[in-house]
């Protein structure tokens, strides 16, 4: 009796073993998809599959814009940080960009945060507003503007003076953004809820500098020591995604005077998303890449690649060598930025 009710305890029962070959099954498709997902990533950011993923799991460091729309004034932010016991190292390249040496907890936890004087996030983001250089008394438009960072580090740059409209597609997120654009003073002209790859079929408005931060897989803020980082990866997912921003691009094109910029970016790494709807704008409407003037390299050497020429079977348009595409890093997330001017018809 005792012999079998030891066996009783140690057998697992027919569920048991039905759960553990499901767990195996599981794992070895997240260990198959993983393998994949770093292959990729070395040919596209033409780096060893080693070293793909030591940058895919780091604790980077925090990035911080001091708000120049903050009514305390600039040097009071600073000493409101300060006094926080903690330190900003400038970037150089950002002005009112920085590196924060300390927990960043106690900056979002704190007035200078929840009052608007400052706001968090990856340095890779701070690149497409100063890409796009607004300028004072111009018309712009962010099309897919949550949760709101990028508009307000626009509306930064031009000290709050331009017509500046904010588009979302997702109400949610929509909300967020006029709490967000609330928070840290910014001064919107409209706000409105248009997919942005039909925004121009519901605005009549033709802008001087259009932002499209295009929804995305997102394979750029991977974090590759999380067991559910690729939960939803797939690679039709990224070509399905391909298809969606190439309708973006057109009508943000389309949404643009001549003469005008548009900034192009995503937080992805895929050509799919990123040269090929660029090289379809370039063929087929009046556009031409323009350089970006924003200095990282010299910031973090070989931070960037240029755009490519080839994926696999695809040939794309040889300007897209202009474009950026940023490497995970210590203080960079993985990102992709392109400058385009609309030429006239």
């Amino acid at each position: 009796m005792v012999g079998i009710l030891a066996m009783e305890t140690v057998l697992p029962d027919r569920r048991t073993r039905g759960r553990r070959r499901d767990q195996d099954v599981a794992g070895g498709w997240v260990s198959r998809k993983r393998t994949l997902f770093v292959r990729r990533l070395s040919e596209i950011l033409q780096l060893a599959e080693s070293e793909v993923v030591d940058r895919l799991c780091l604790d980077r460091r925090t990035g911080v814009r001091v708000n120049q729309l903050s009514p305390l004034g600039v040097d009071a932010v600073h000493r409101a940080i300060a006094d926080l016991g903690l330190t900003l190292d400038p970037l150089g390249w950002c002005p009112d960009g920085y590196l924060l040496r300390g927990d960043k907890r106690v900056l979002s936890r704190s007035e200078v945060f929840g009052g608007g004087h400052a706001y968090i996030q990856n340095i890779s983001s701070l690149v497409p507003a100063l890409a796009l250089e607004p300028a004072p008394a111009g018309s712009i438009i962010d099309l897919c503007a949550a949760p709101g960072g990028k508009t307000a580090h626009i509306a930064a740059l031009v000290g709050n003076d331009a017509r500046l409209w904010a588009n979302d597609a997702i109400r949610p997120r929509l909300d967020k953004l006029r709490e967000v654009t609330q928070q840290f003073h910014v001064r919107l002209a409209e706000t409105t809820c248009h997919p942005a790859q039909y925004a121009d079929k519901f605005i009549a408005e033709r802008f001087d500098r259009v932002l499209l931060d295009a929804q995305c897989s997102g394979e750029g803020l991977v974090d590759l020591r999380e067991s559910s980082a690729l939960r939803y990866w797939t690679e039709q997912r990224v070509i399905d995604y391909g298809w969606l921003q190439r309708k973006m691009l057109v009508a943000a094109c389309r949404l643009l005077r001549p003469g005008g910029i548009l900034v192009y970016s995503t937080c992805t790494f895929g050509p799919e998303e990123n040269e090929a709807p660029l090289s379809y704008l370039l063929r087929h409407h009046p556009v031409e890449v323009c350089p970006i003037e924003v200095d990282i390299d010299g910031f973090a050497p070989g931070a960037w690649r240029p755009g490519l020429r080839h994926w696999r079977t695809e040939t794309f348009h040889p300007a897209l060598a202009g474009a950026r595409r940023i490497l995970p890093g210590p203080a960079f997330e993985g990102f992709f930025v392109c400058k385009l001017r609309k030429l006239p018809d």
